[in-house]
C-alpha cells in the first residue's frame, strides 16, 4: 500500500531504458576519462606558466658577499624585536649542489655546514 503521491520520476521510470543508458555510459567512460586527463594537463601547464612568470631566480655564485639569516643560524632564541635579522658579510666558497654553498667568513674559515640559497641573501658594498 503506496502513501502519498508518487513523483513523475518515479511514475515514468523505465528499467530496461536505465539499463541501455548505464551500458552507454560505461561504454563511453574511456573516452571521458582521456578528456579529463587533457583537461587535466592543461590547468598543471596553466598553474606552472604562472608560477614560473613570478619566481624571481636569485643568482648567488662562487666569490659573492652574502648575508646568512639568523634564525638558520640557530641564534632565534636570543633575538628581539629590534635585533638584526641578517648577519655576515660571508664569502661563497663553494657550491656544493644547485643552490646550496660553503661560506667562508671574514677570517677566511669554512663555516661548518652548507647553506641553502633560501638562507642568503647577496651583499652589495
Amino acid at each position: 500500500m503506496d502513501i502519498g503521491v508518487p513523483s513523475t520520476r518515479v511514475q515514468t521510470f523505465d528499467f530496461s531504458k536505465n539499463e541501455e543508458k548505464l551500458r552507454t555510459n560505461l561504454d563511453l567512460l574511456p573516452e571521458a576519462r582521456e578528456v579529463d586527463s587533457l583537461r587535466i594537463a592543461v590547468y598543471h601547464q596553466r598553474v606552472a606558466l604562472y608560477y614560473n612568470q613570478r619566481v624571481k631566480p636569485r643568482t648567488i655564485s662562487i666569490g659573492d658577499l652574502v648575508l646568512r639569516s639568523i634564525e638558520s643560524a640557530g641564534k632565534g632564541p636570543q633575538r628581539n624585536k629590534l635585533s638584526p635579522l641578517w648577519e655576515g658579510s660571508y664569502l661563497v666558497a663553494a657550491m656544493v649542489k644547485s643552490g646550496t654553498f660553503k661560506l667562508k667568513d671574514a677570517n677566511g674559515r669554512m663555516l661548518p655546514r652548507t647553506w641553502n640559497v633560501g638562507n642568503l641573501r647577496k651583499y652589495y658594498q
